[in-house]
């Protein structure tokens, strides 16, 4: 069991604090809302049971954003800054639309992908995070520069295309608008400057000055609507606009199918008892339950502290077992009583090479489960293997049979018929075997005679599976990219800056 929710578990501090106030006159109404409270915090808190991933097919559309990384960016009349200002707005973007492909353009006199398009949220976050704008010395924007390389990364019939710039230099974008038609390009701009403009901070402290020395005063450009195709305008930091207008623009550019890991949601079942608990609290119920349980939870509490130690020793010995610490599992496994723990832990001795080991506990196990009982018979039939002992290995494996029939039971007693004993096998490695055939040879084995079977020793620690996992999504076949994540390379900021003109005009 895990939980969705798991910060209101933070909540449980409020329930310590109850207690401590408390009036202890009417103490067994306050047990009663203590466990109330208790089991409306966890019914927050959304336990939920993984179940199997499904695979769902899913379509949507290429969405590009294309930054002005100008130097009148670094403009303060959105704060703090407008280019920390389109930072932000991407991540909140990325971060709630797992439907679309993202890929981002970074633009001043020239244009470069910053990211090719993608559905990794965390490679696009990196990204954002490591541009270092006091390496971008270029004060100039083209933005037909960033259109022409939009059109450039994408496919589809119609991708959307998201300026988040302040408006730029020129004063007509006719030439700009006209590509955007000719290419079927959906365009809107979110502006990221407001009519009363900004000066421009120097390194040194001091602001932008033009030719004339005087301080640059950078307002937004309103020239730059032209641009519009089958979009909008976005006046400032408006992250749901932006999400309002990617779906109403959606369409299927790509299709994909998406591995989702389903819950069965549990929250209803704390919730119930906290509704009990609550009505016993006021009421004589609450009362009469109490005296009834009170010899009733001493049993119970001895019972449940043993549960939850079985628990801890099962999790840990699994993890172990799926990490290949096998010696540590069988040994965690050892603190476990019952069939099931010694068949995971002769599993775990098998892994680790012992071999003997195992094949006593195999022997120990008792049960009327006909599956079970046919795979004990197997893997004991492997273990004999191991052991060089093929007449017992034979004798095994008809046992397996004679329970339920399997391929694997079938080929191994086949490999071993004419086999004598002491002679030397070399175990092959089945693709569905969960116990790797090479690790742990017997020492003396000097050579092949034939080849014998694998294992199928599935166990509950051998399965894996399950756990909150996420979505993971398949990757697409028109891009290529690498995962790696590191910071923007010197070359990527040289190609930024490889014209520089002076961004004087008071825009």
């Amino acid at each position: 069991m895990s939980f969705l929710s798991p910060f209101w578990l933070i909540a449980f501090v409020l329930v310590l604090g109850y207690l401590w106030m408390a009036r202890r006159k009417s103490w067994n109404m306050q047990v009663w809302l203590l466990v109330s409270m208790s089991f409306m915090i966890l019914s927050l808190a959304r336990p939920v049971i993984s179940q199997k991933p499904v695979t769902v097919d899913e379509a949507g559309s290429d969405v590009i954003m294309a930054v002005d990384l100008s130097y009148s960016m670094r403009g303060t009349d959105i704060s703090p800054s407008r280019l920390e200002a389109a930072k932000r707005l991407l991540k909140e973007v990325v971060h709630s639309d797992h439907r679309d492909r993202f890929g981002v353009i970074g633009f001043t006199t020239s244009a470069i992908v910053l990211s090719p398009l993608t559905k990794d949220t965390e490679l696009l976050e990196h990204l954002f995070n490591s541009l270092d704008e006091s390496q971008i010395i270029t004060k100039g924007t083209d933005v037909m520069s960033a259109l022409e390389l939009a059109r450039k990364m994408s496919h589809a019939a119609r991708p959307i295309v998201i300026l988040l710039t302040d408006g730029g230099d020129d004063s007509s974008y006719l030439k700009e608008a006209e590509f955007i038609r000719d290419n079927n390009l959906a365009v809107s701009v979110v502006m990221l400057a407001t009519h009363e403009g900004s000066t421009l901070p120097m390194p040194d402290g001091s602001f932008l000055k033009d030719e004339a020395g005087h301080i640059v005063v950078s307002a937004r450009n309103d020239a730059i609507e032209a641009l519009i195709h089958e979009g909008r305008m976005i006046q400032g930091q408006d992250s749901d606009a932006v999400r309002t207008l990617i779906d109403d623009a959606r369409q299927e550019d790509f299709a994909g199918s998406t591995s989702v890991m389903r819950y069965q949601e549990l929250f209803y079942i704390p919730l119930f008892i906290a509704l009990l608990a609550f009505i016993a609290a006021f009421t004589s119920i609450g009362e009469r339950v109490s005296r009834a349980l009170v010899p009733l939870a001493a049993l119970i509490g001895l019972s449940a502290h043993g549960g939850v130690l079985d628990f801890g020793y099962l999790y840990l010995a699994k993890q172990n077992y799926l990490h290949g610490n096998f010696e540590r599992s069988a040994d965690l496994y050892r603190h476990v009583e019952g069939d099931k723990a010694r068949y995971n832990r002769a599993n775990a001795l098998y892994k680790d090479g012992k071999y003997q080991e195992a094949l006593s506990l195999y022997h120990s196990i008792r049960s009327d489960d006909k599956q079970f009982k046919a795979n004990v018979f197997y893997n004991m039939g492997n273990c004999h293997i191991r052991l060089q002992e093929f007449a017992q290995a034979r004798e095994a494996y008809l046992k397996s049979l004679t329970l339920r029939y399997t391929k694997a039971a079938d080929q191994n007693l086949y490999a071993i018929e004419d086999v004598q004993e002491q002679k030397s096998l070399s175990v092959r490695k089945e693709k569905k075997d969960n116990f790797s055939a090479d690790e742990n040879k017997p020492t003396g084995e000097k050579k092949t005679s034939k080849e014998g079977g694998g294992s199928n020793m599935k166990t509950d620690t051998a399965s894996g599976g399950g756990g909150d996992e996420g979505k993971k999504t398949d990757s697409d076949p028109r891009f290529s990219m690498s995962q790696g994540k590191a910071k923007l390379s010197s070359r990527q900021y040289e190609l930024i800056n490889q014209r520089s003109v002076h961004e004087t005009k008071p825009w």
